[in-house]
C-alpha cells in the first residue's frame, strides 16, 4: 500500500545543523516499513516559512530556538497558528529548562540518538491520525463474533438470505449492517458515558477544532442546540437570540421556558435572504437587557454570511452573557486561513457544528465544542461559574439515544482525522473550485454571482461581514428566469441538485467532495440555461443593478411583538382558525401557539407567543399558496384548509400577565438592579 507523505519542516537559520539533522533522520524514515505514513524532512528559514506552511503535506514544524528570544518564539507560533492551526509544533532547544508553552513536544538540540528523535516525531503524527473508535469498530466487525444481542437484523443476517429484502441488503452493503451494533458491545465504549475509545476520539477532536472539550452528537445540530440551551437556561431566563436562528433554538426556548429577546435580521428583500443582525443592534439589545443569560447567533448563515464575532463576543462577555454560536454550516472553518477566525477562536463559550454538512461525516453527525470560559474568571475579580462537565453530560444524555448508530460515531472520528491531516489541502482545492464557478458565471453567462455586499445591503456595510466562499449564490432572476424553474431544469435536464433557491437565486454548496468533473458539468449546465434565457428574451443586467427585472416572490415580514412566554403559548390548548373563507381578519392580532416555518432554510415566520400581524399572515398565505417547492411546518388543518393554532382570548389574557410578571422579575434580578442571579 502506498504510504501518505507527511512533511516535517525544521525551522532554523543554522544550515549546517539542519543538513546533519535531515541526513540522520531521512534514512530512518526510508527504512521504516511499519509506519503507515512516509516522513519527509526538509528545512526552512524565516523567509520561507509562509511558503512552507502553504504546502498541504506539511504536518509538523520543528522550531529551533537557537538565536530566538521568547518574543521571537511567540511570534513564530502566532504565524503558524494563523496559517495552519491544525499542524503539530515541536520545540528544538539547547536550554536546560525550556517551558515549551505552545508546543506539543520539546526535544534537545544536542540529542545524539536520532532514532529517539525519529520515533518521537512519528508518535506525534500517529497520535493525530489515529481514529480510536473507528479502529475499534473495524476490529470488532472483522473478528466476526456471533450476535446474540440487538439489533434484530443480527449483522444483516435477517436480510441477506430473504427472498424479499435481500436486494436491500445488497444495495446498502454488508458493513452498513454489521457495524450497526448494540451498547452491549463494551469494547466500543458508551456514547452516554465514554471512558475509552469514544472519549479518546472526542479528545482528539477537541485538539483539532481548538476546543476545551468536544462531544459527539448523533441526531444533528438541532439536538446539539437544544442540549446547550437546556444546560444554560432555566424558566424565566432571558436569552438574546438572532431571529435568523434555526428552528431548533426556538424549540429549545419552548422546552426551557426562557424569555426570548429577538434580534431582527437584516433582510435583503430583493433576493429573499435573511442576513446577520447589525452589530449596533446586538450591542443595544445587550445594554437593554442587563439580566440576560445568553446570546445566540448563527455564523455562518445558510447563505454563508459570517459575523465579525470577536467584538460581539467580547461585548457580551463584558456584560456577563454566555455566547452560543451555531456554526452548523461552518465546521470546516478551522482548517484554512481564508476562513478563520472561527467562533471558538473569537471566544465563544459553546459552538455547535453539523459535521455532516461540509465534512466527511454521515448525515445527523454533529459536534458540540466547549470553550475555555476564561472570561468568567476575569470579570470584576469575582469567582464565576466554570463549565459543569457532569451536568452537561446529563443534558446530553437526556437527548441521546441509548442505541446510537455506531457508523455515525465512526464517521465523526474519521472526519476529524481527515481535516486534521489534510484539511488545508482539500479546502484549498475546494476554495479554488468555488472561485472558478464564480468567475465562469460572471464571464460566460447572463447570470451573476453574488458577494457579501450584494447579500448584506447597506444596513451591514460597516459590520465586517464576510462571505464563506464555499456557498455560491447566483442571481438568475435578472435573466428573466425564475429560480424555481431554473432549479427544476438543472435537476431534470442536467441531473444537478442545488442546495436551495429563493425566487431569483440559486445556492450551490461547494464542499471537500466537489470534483473537477462536477464543476465541469455545472458550468455546462449554467451556460445552457443562460443561452436558453437569452433566446427567450432575457437580458444582462449591469453590476449596478440597472434595468433589473421586477422582484418576484414573497417578501420576508418583520418580527412582531412577543406577548406571551413561548412555552406557555405552545403548551396551551388554543384554537384553530383558518384564513380561507373570510377568516383572515379573525387571525390578525391573535397570539400564535406554534412555530410556522418555511423549510428550507428553517427560519420561523411565527414563533409561539408572537402576535400575528397582517404582514406576517399574508407572507404565510403567500408561501403556502405560491411555493410548492417548500415545506411549511407548523400549519394546522380545518376540513383540509390551512389554519393557525392561536391562544383563546382567556388563554391570551392569562399568558400576557404571566409574561409581564416574568419580564419584571428578570429585570429585578439583573446585575444592574443590584441583585445577583445566584441570590434570586
Amino acid at each position: 500500500m502506498k504510504k501518505s507523505p507527511c512533511e516535517i519542516v525544521l525551522f532554523t537559520d543554522d544550515k549546517e545543523f539542519a543538513a546533519r539533522w535531515i541526513d540522520e533522520l531521512t534514512p530512518l524514515a526510508e527504512h521504516d516499513s511499519d509506519a503507515p505514513i512516509a516522513l519527509v524532512f526538509t528545512r526552512t528559514s524565516e523567509e520561507g516559512l509562509d511558503s512552507a506552511l502553504a504546502r498541504g503535506a506539511v504536518q509538523i514544524l520543528v522550531v529551533d530556538d537557537k538565536g530566538l528570544g521568547e518574543a521571537d518564539l511567540k511570534a513564530t507560533l502566532a504565524r503558524v497558528h494563523a496559517q495552519r492551526a491544525e499542524i503539530d509544533r515541536v520545540l528544538l532547544t539547547g536550554a536546560d529548562e525550556a517551558s515549551g508553552a505552545g508546543f506539543e513536544c520539546v526535544i534537545s538540540r544536542a540529542e545524539s540518538n536520532y532514532g529517539v528523535v525519529y520515533r518521537t516525531l512519528r508518535r506525534i503524527l500517529l497520535e493525530r491520525i489515529a481514529t480510536p473508535f473507528a479502529d475499534a469498530l473495524r476490529e470488532y466487525v472483522y473478528a466476526a463474533r456471533d450476535s446474540w444481542h440487538t439489533p434484530g437484523h443480527s449483522s444483516g443476517d435477517s436480510l441477506s438470505t430473504s427472498p424479499w429484502i435481500a436486494d436491500f441488503y445488497r444495495f446498502m452493503g454488508e458493513h452498513i449492517f454489521n457495524t450497526d451494533l448494540s451498547v452491549s458491545v463494551k469494547m466500543l465504549d458508551s456514547l452516554m458515558d465514554p471512558i475509552s475509545v469514544i472519549r479518546q476520539a472526542q479528545q482528539l477532536t477537541a485538539k483539532a477544532f481548538g476546543a476545551h472539550q468536544s462531544y459527539f452528537v448523533t441526531n444533528g445540530t438541532s439536538t446539539s442546540n437544544k442540549i446547550v440551551l437546556q444546560h444554560l437556561l432555566r424558566h424565566g431566563d432571558r436569552v438574546i437570540v438572532d431571529r435568523n436562528c434555526h428552528k431548533s433554538v426556538h424549540h429549545a426556548m419552548i422546552m426551557s421556558g426562557a424569555l426570548p429577546v429577538y434580534l431582527e435580521s437584516a433582510v435583503n428583500q430583493h433576493y429573499g435572504v435573511y442576513g446577520p443582525v447589525p452589530q449596533r443592534e446586538i450591542f443595544s439589545a445587550i445594554d437593554a437587557n442587563p439580566g440576560a443569560r445568553l446570546l445566540v447567533l448563527t455564523s455562518c448563515t445558510y447563505d454563508g454570511l459570517r459575523y465579525d464575532l470577536r467584538p460581539i463576543i467580547e461585548y457580551a462577555h463584558a456584560a456577563g452573557l454566555f455566547v452560543l454560536i451555531d456554526e452548523a454550516w461552518y465546521a470546516h472553518g478551522r482548517f484554512h486561513p481564508a476562513l478563520r477566525p472561527t467562533a471558538l477562536e473569537c471566544g465563544a463559550d459553546f459552538v455547535t457544528q453539523s459535521t455532516h454538512k461540509m465534512l466527511s461525516a454521515f448525515s445527523q453527525a454533529s459536534m458540540i465544542h466547549v470553550g475555555n470560559f476564561e472570561w468568567q474568571l476575569s470579570r470584576d475579580g469575582e469567582e464565576r461559574e466554570e463549565f459543569d462537565a457532569a451536568g452537561f453530560r446529563e443534558d446530553i444524555n437526556m437527548h441521546t439515544s441509548t442505541s446510537p448508530q455506531y457508523g455515525m460515531i465512526a464517521s465523526l472520528d474519521v472526519a476529524r482525522k481527515q481535516m486534521s491531516i489534510e484539511g488545508y489541502q482539500v479546502l484549498d482545492r475546494t476554495l479554488g473550485f468555488a472561485e472558478e464557478i464564480r468567475q465562469f458565471v460572471d464571464q460566460n453567462t447572463v447570470f451573476r454571482s453574488l458577494d457579501a455586499e450584494d447579500l448584506c445591503g447597506p444596513r451591514l456595510a460597516k459590520d465586517g461581514i464576510r462571505l464563506d466562499p464555499t456557498k455560491v449564490t447566483i442571481d438568475v432572476g435578472q435573466s428573466g428566469l425564475s429560480a424555481p424553474d431554473a432549479q427544476a431544469a438543472l435537476f431534470t435536464e442536467f441531473g444537478i441538485q442545488v442546495e436551495k433557491n429563493t425566487h431569483n437565486t440559486l445556492s450551490f454548496l461547494v464542499t471537500i467532495g466537489t470534483t473537477e468533473s462536477k464543476v465541469l458539468r455545472l458550468k455546462q449546465a449554467l451556460r445552457q440555461l443562460s443561452d436558453d434565457a437569452c433566446k427567450a428574451g432575457g437580458r444582462r443586467v449591469s453590476a449596478a443593478g440597472n434595468d433589473e427585472a421586477p422582484v418576484r416572490g414573497q417578501t420576508l415580514p418583520e418580527l412582531s411583538e412577543i406577548v406571551a412566554l413561548p412555552r406557555t403559548a405552545y403548551f396551551a390548548r388554543g384554537e384553530k382558525l383558518a384564513w380561507e373563507g373570510g377568516g383572515r381578519a379573525a387571525l390578525i392580532g391573535r397570539v400564535a401557539c406554534d412555530e410556522v416555518v418555511p423549510y428550507p432554510p428553517g427560519i420561523p415566520l411565527l414563533v409561539p407567543g408572537q402576535e400575528v400581524t397582517a404582514e406576517i399572515l399574508d407572507a404565510i398565505i403567500a408561501f403556502t399558496s405560491e411555493r410548492a417547492d417548500l415545506e411549511m411546518h407548523g400549519l394546522r388543518r380545518i376540513d383540509g384548509s390551512p389554519a393557525l393554532r392561536v391562544l383563546t382570548a382567556r388563554e391570551a389574557a392569562l399568558a400576557t400577565v404571566e409574561y409581564q410578571q416574568l419580564c419584571t422579575l428578570n429585570d429585578a434580578r439583573s446585575p444592574a438592579a443590584g441583585t445577583s442571579r445566584e441570590a434570586v
